[in-house]
């Protein structure tokens, strides 16, 4: 190895402080055996993979990002950028001047005319892929190295770490003798699950489950694993839960589940413990899998994963307060964003996810929100903004109920002196004061415009509950 003389060595390191960026230059060797040098932080890039994006956004590259893959939905940031494909010509990437382009291993593998026509050209073209927690760890550090944002990528891992700490803490709640064992599924049709030391593997393990299939190899240095339909049964009577992924690869439902030959046999299909969850939050290396490993948490324990106590304290409930505490209590699943569904097929003129310019697309509380609105839990909503810091009102709270609770029909006469017949929300106010699950005053007011308190919404949902069960 060379060993380089740096004259002036502290005046360097006082300008590296001061700047943010390497001078020196670094290197790394890319999934392709490619050796990438990095002189300077690249600034027109390219992403051809949806996890490269959305990392890149992480880091905060919201300008030097000059184009996507196609059906990317997350963060909303990336909906405005222009679309490019391993489908295009290299003229259609040249013509944009990047200086970087990011691939994955299938697609060097795929598609080795455009990079070599991209490389000809001048474009560093990079591909990076991890397959492990660790290795995503690094790979983080790559793309910060690549783009000058070492720093930035840092602070993504020490958050990530710090909030698997938290996640840990959860998980020690529940006894090991009572911790769920988890099949899961990567790819129904042809009975797949995931190698043990797989990303996946990692979500579910982190969550308190026990994989089932620990012995398990992946396949053609993927993270896939071919198990069978006989190794799956072999399990039958020790799955407590049979979890999916939903994907590309992977079209699966629960009826399908429910009646694939032989799976009556498995204790998790008999009692009706059978979860999908989106392969973009347990498969992708990104910050997201941390909702990932959450989302697994509320289907194997609900009870320390949707714990809401915390709202129990507050005088008043905000709307994304109240968005969080409803899906949490109901155990709704997170609505994970769709681009073919969620963004495309939807009217511009309505709400599509993203939208809202008063939400925090990088925080906690927006897929709460999002999954609430999602769930048609609030009325009128406009296409771009939520209010999130206001109060919830109380016809909010009788609409939300109702939308959600398949209630027996009210049938006796309800007086409600401030509502009239006429209210856009009048059916669901008298249902929820006819049921008992909300108050008037003594003078027969339901008062829709009053803000509630955390304790006053626990109860009228776990009374809802009650009511809807009967």
């Amino acid at each position: 190895m060379k060993t380089r003389i740096f004259i002036g060595f502290f005046l360097i390191v006082f300008l590296i402080s001061a700047i943010g960026t390497a001078t020196a230059e670094t290197s790394f060797v890319d999934r392709s055996g490619n050796r990438i040098v990095v002189n300077r932080p690249f600034h027109r890039i390219i992403s051809l993979y949806g996890a490269h994006s959305e990392n890149l956004f992480s880091l905060g590259l919201d300008k030097e990002v000059i184009g996507v893959s196609k059906n990317e939905a997350y963060p909303p940031l990336a909906l405005t950028k222009p679309v490019y494909s391993y489908h295009d010509d290299a003229e259609k990437f040249l013509a944009a001047k990047p200086d970087l382009v990011l691939i994955r291993p299938m697609i060097a593998r795929g598609y080795p005319n455009l990079v070599e026509k991209l490389e000809h050209a001048g474009v560093c073209v990079v591909s990076l892929q991890p397959n492990t927690v660790e290795e995503m760890f690094l790979y983080w550090k790559k793309l910060g190295m690549l783009t000058g944002r070492e720093k930035e990528a840092y602070r993504m891992i020490t958050k990530f770490k710090e909030e698997l700490t938290r996640i840990k803490k959860l998980v020690a709640k529940v006894p090991l003798s009572e911790r769920k064992k988890v099949y899961f599924e990567s790819i129904h049709s042809k009975m797949k699950t995931f190698a043990p030391t797989s990303i996946a593997i990692f979500a579910l393990e982190s969550a308190g489950g026990i994989n089932v299939a620990d012995d398990a190899v992946g396949r053609h240095g993927t993270n896939i694993a071919a198990y069978g339909k006989e190794r799956i049964l072999s399990h039958a009577h020790e799955i407590d839960v049979y979890l999916a992924q939903r994907g590309a690869m992977n079209h699966v439902t629960l009826r399908r589940i429910k009646e694939e030959g032989g799976f009556e046999a498995i204790k998790a299909v008999r009692e009706g413990n059978i979860f999908i969850i989106d392969e973009k939050i347990v498969s992708r290396p990104t910050m997201r899998l941390l909702d990932g490993i959450y989302e697994i948490g509320r289907f194997l324990y609900p009870s320390v994963f949707n714990d809401v106590s915390v709202f129990l304290s507050k005088p008043v409930i905000t709307r994304a307060a109240f968005a969080e505490m409803f899906v949490k209590m109901m155990n709704i699943p997170i609505k994970t964003p769709d681009y073919r569904h969620d963004i495309a097929k939807r009217p511009k003129t309505h709400h599509r996810y993203g939208d809202f310019k008063d939400v925090d697309y990088r925080g906690n509380s927006y897929k709460f929100i999002e999954t609430a609105v999602y769930r048609g839990l609030f009325p009128n909503i406009k296409k771009d903004m939520f209010y999130p810091d206001q109060p919830v009102k109380k016809s909010t709270v009788a609409y939300a109920l109702f939308m959600h609770f398949d209630f027996p029909e009210v049938t006796a006469k309800v007086n409600i002196s401030d509502v009239k017949a006429s209210d856009p929300l009048f059916e669901q106010i008298r249902t929820a004061v006819g049921l008992g699950i909300m108050p008037v005053d003594s003078r027969g007011a339901f008062l829709p415009q009053r803000h509630l308190s955390g304790k006053q919404i626990y109860r009228m949902v776990n009374k809802a509950k009650e009511i809807a069960k009967k």
